[in-house]
């Protein structure tokens, strides 16, 4: 043991990959899981590079760390061996046999569908097409039946459980956010499967025992990509510039602006109930002006009622703890209160 897991408390775009990219750095986990599909990216600030990662998991900054693919993972593969490249992790990859490819005619048919592009807002990748046909029980392309990937595929749950009894550390890596969870979130505009803790250790081959922290990713506002729910919408040009530009929220696969709202504090609740949330990670408090790279005991009024108001959900089972605080978007812009 053990395993920790990073989700998303919002509607994706919380900065998971900014997290789970400092956990694997400053914790130094033996194994780096990504789960999902390539329909949401997740950004770091590394060594004077930004990397939009899609298939690669964030935990890459670890050159020690082994990087998986899991048997819930769905990825186009021009792009994971793009990434594999540009992150020069080819040496220590490892892919699960049932990982699912993508295939071109699975994107153009999720991009042909009209409802699924313009209401729903799909980002047409294909994830949505690849997880029906797989559901269906159609003939589908996994990471086995491919030449090119198939010195990386090796039986992950097996290797897992191996070395989880040597003691060895596992990050696990969950993708969007709870709001868009198939299962929890505001159906029908969510995406194509369950986005809380329970089914990202499903999604990797892992069971619920191994388990030692849930970090839970929040943002002091909601931001979403295309439709959907958002309770206190800002509509004025200018605050949206501000999130638009500083913030970066601009979709990292779709390249649209994101939708931008207050935060929700009904929303935030059920994700920490409903992932077991044991620690909490703040990002962007840096969007409070005249908080970027600034000490905990610096910050402005602002910025500390809303630490305040995170820390109150402390109060609500399992009790989680306000862990990490982003305050820019540097890998080691963080302020870790774990110590």
């Amino acid at each position: 043991m053990p395993v920790d897991i990073v989700c998303g408390g919002q509607a994706g775009d919380e900065g998971k990959g900014k997290i789970a990219a400092y956990l694997a750095y400053k914790d130094n986990y033996d194994y780096c899981i990504k789960v999902g599909g390539p329909n949401a990216g997740h950004t770091v600030f590394y060594e004077d590079k930004i990397y939009a990662l899609k298939s690669v998991p964030s935990g890459f900054v670890n050159k020690n760390a082994r990087m998986i693919l899991s048997a819930g993972t769905y990825v186009i593969k021009e792009w994971l061996i793009k990434e594999m490249q540009e992150t020069k992790t080819e040496d220590r990859f490892i892919i699960d046999p049932n990982c699912v490819i993508i295939t071109k005619k699975q994107t153009l048919s999720e991009r042909q569908d009209k409802r699924l592009m313009k209401k729903i807002g799909s980002v047409g990748t294909g994830l949505g097409t690849a997880v029906r046909e797989r559901i269906e029980r159609k003939k589908i392309k996994f990471a086995k039946d491919d030449p090119e990937l198939k010195e990386y595929v090796r039986d992950i749950p097996e290797l897992l459980n191996k070395e989880l009894q040597k003691g060895k550390k596992i990050l696990l890596e969950g993708t969007q956010g709870f709001k868009l969870s198939l299962l929890h979130g505001e159906y029908p505009y969510t995406t194509s499967r369950d986005t809380t803790a329970s089914n990202f250790l499903s999604e990797a081959g892992l069971g619920p025992k191994y388990v030692r922290d849930v970090y839970l990713i929040f943002k002091p506002y909601v931001s979403r990509v295309g439709p959907g729910p958002i309770e206190h919408e800002i509509f004025e040009k200018k605050e949206l510039a501000k999130y638009h530009t500083k913030g970066r929220e601009i979709g990292s696969v779709s390249k649209r602006l994101r939708r931008i709202g207050l935060f929700e504090e009904k929303a935030a609740i059920k994700a920490i109930e409903i992932n077991s949330a044991t620690k909490i990670a703040i990002t962007h408090i840096d969007l409070f002006e005249g908080n970027e790279n600034k000490k905990l005991e610096n910050f402005t009024s602002e910025a500390k009622k809303f630490i305040s108001r995170v820390k109150s959900f402390s109060k609500i089972y399992p009790y989680p703890r306000l862990a990490l605080i982003s305050n820019g978007p540097g890998l080691m812009d963080v302020i870790d209160l774990r110590k």
